[in-house]
């Protein structure tokens, strides 16, 4: 517990500063965070047999990135269709990989997956109120897992998914639930007493961000666990002591990228 507290001391200041900060810092963190990832989804599926090559992921996450940051129009659609093709061949002509065609649906997923919840955290932050929205989407993810794991570990008697995460149980379900609901309400009414009042943004729509990240987010740590008891490993990575590796850490934030575009899209 000591050393997962350590860890998150030191990375949240830099997590902080890049939100606000944004432009290439920001950028460049979720690059570098999801690549990351990428290389534990590898690995892991490495152990089921499959040799995933890393540099087509990698490939797909980076288009996904470029295009949210710099626009590239028809060049994006170019790029996914020759990446998608390309990978094709390269599967033809290295006999030696075992269940080739599952190998290339899964380097296509990895990328896909990964590339798309890193993109959609970009185009969040790059909204004309993108940093108060990311200081809220992202800070309600981590209270509400907090909340969880705190009333989880303590109290958690049924469980969701035994199969899947045994440690996940209804009771700290619930608690992420309301801690989401909650610290999206107050965070909204934080940033607007920060702001001198010069965002929009209203602390119902706070409330139901908050709720709508809480409910939904948890099926991004339930995805990873799922390939994780898959593949017979408690953690995707050590790169972070006391939580994991980094596809652990950014499970959630993969899905609330995704939905708080949808749902500021939906407020406009």
């Amino acid at each position: 517990m000591k050393v997962r507290v350590i860890s998150a001391a030191i990375l949240l200041p830099i997590v902080l500063a890049a939100i606000v900060v944004g432009d290439w810092f920001f950028a460049g963190l979720i690059t570098l965070a999801v690549l990351l990832a990428a290389v534990e989804y590898v690995q892991m599926l490495g152990l089921k047999g499959y040799g995933i090559p890393l540099y087509w992921v990698w490939a797909m996450i980076v288009l996904w990135l470029a295009d949210a940051f710099w626009d590239l129009g028809t060049w994006f659609g170019i790029g996914i269709a020759s990446t998608v093709l390309l990978g094709a061949a390269w599967q033809l002509f290295h006999h030696d990989v075992e269940d080739p065609t599952a190998t290339w649906a899964l380097t296509l997923a990895g990328g896909l997956y990964l590339g798309i919840g890193g993109a959609y955290l970009l185009r969040l932050r790059a909204l004309p109120e993108g940093l108060w929205w990311t200081l809220t989407v992202l800070p309600v993810v981590w209270i509400a897992d907090s909340a969880a794991y705190s009333v989880g570990r303590r109290w958690g008697v049924h469980k969701i998914a035994p199969d899947v995460s045994p440690g996940k149980s209804w009771e700290g379900y619930g608690a992420e639930v309301l801690a989401g609901f909650l610290s999206g309400f107050l965070l909204v009414q934080l940033w607007t007493w920060v702001s001198g009042g010069l965002t929009s943004l209203s602390s119902w729509q706070g409330l139901f961000l908050g709720g709508l990240l809480a409910v939904l987010t948890p099926l991004g740590d339930f995805f990873v666990s799922m390939i994780k008891r898959e593949v017979g490993v408690k953690d995707s990575g050590k790169l972070i002591p006391g939580h994991g590796g980094a596809f652990d850490r950014i499970d959630s934030l993969l899905w609330a990228g995704v939905l708080s575009w949808l749902f500021v899209l939906l407020c406009q």
